[in-house]
């Protein structure tokens, strides 16, 4: 298994070795939350991305100041028209589960694997739907079967003057890693705007108000991308 992944992992950037655009950048975050979910305290997050076409391979991070908590993701995206697909492998290893990254067994390991889709309706209406499900690694509910965690999202981008906002609305459709039944997990509210620090630089911050209604919990998160 581990000369697979390995292998896996040459392959996933060898394909993309000419890409035809490749990005690197980092956010800084006061707080670090994902779906709802509070997973982690100020961090940074920076990722790498190569595109060719419509495909995406990208490695993206995020450790913590404070702590020893980091995560690791590898994913592909294909898009076609208003159509993406999406590939994901999310490794995280905690102070208090410090997981070896090439231990795959499913009950003990620190991987995850993820299946989605979305789709935006049009440029005129943006409204996206994207439906993520976890199929393998360390993803189990408490009688021991496996939980297919699953997570479906709405969100619909706008603009006021020169601030990009964006609402969302994510929930799960039974018992997983997110609740233990049907529930709504994740109302946002997001801005981003670019402040000008010089005349050829400008320095995107952001804003996201997140409320999870399952678990009665509040937050908001300020960033800065570099």
């Amino acid at each position: 298994m581990k000369k697979q992944i390995v292998l896996i992992i040459i392959l996933f950037f060898t394909a993309f070795a000419q890409a035809q655009e490749v990005f690197v950048n980092a956010d800084f975050v006061s707080s670090y939350i994902w779906r709802g979910i509070d997973s982690g305290n100020a961090s940074v997050q920076p990722s790498l991305s190569l595109q060719w076409k419509g495909l995406t391979a990208y490695v993206w991070g995020s450790t913590e100041f404070r702590n020893q908590n980091n995560e690791i993701d590898l994913s592909l995206e294909y898009e076609y028209k208003n159509l993406t697909l999406y590939a994901n492998n999310c490794f995280i290893q905690t102070e208090d589960e410090p997981f070896k990254y090439f231990n795959y067994n499913p009950h003990t390991t620190g991987h995850t694997f993820e299946i989605g889709a979305g789709y935006r309706l049009s440029e005129k209406f943006p409204l996206s739907v994207n439906w993520y499900t976890t199929f393998g690694g360390n993803d189990y509910r408490e009688n021991g079967k496996r939980a297919w965690s699953s997570y479906c999202e709405l969100s619909y981008p706008f603009s006021v003057k020169e601030v990009e906002l964006s609402i969302e609305a994510g929930f799960t459709p039974w018992e997983s890693f997110y609740s233990d039944k049907f529930n709504v997990v994740n109302i946002g509210l997001s801005a981003t705007k670019e402040i000008k620090i010089t005349s050829g630089f400008s320095l995107p911050v952001f804003g996201k108000l997140i409320a999870n209604p399952y678990t009665e919990q509040a937050y908001f998160v300020f960033g800065i991308t570099l």
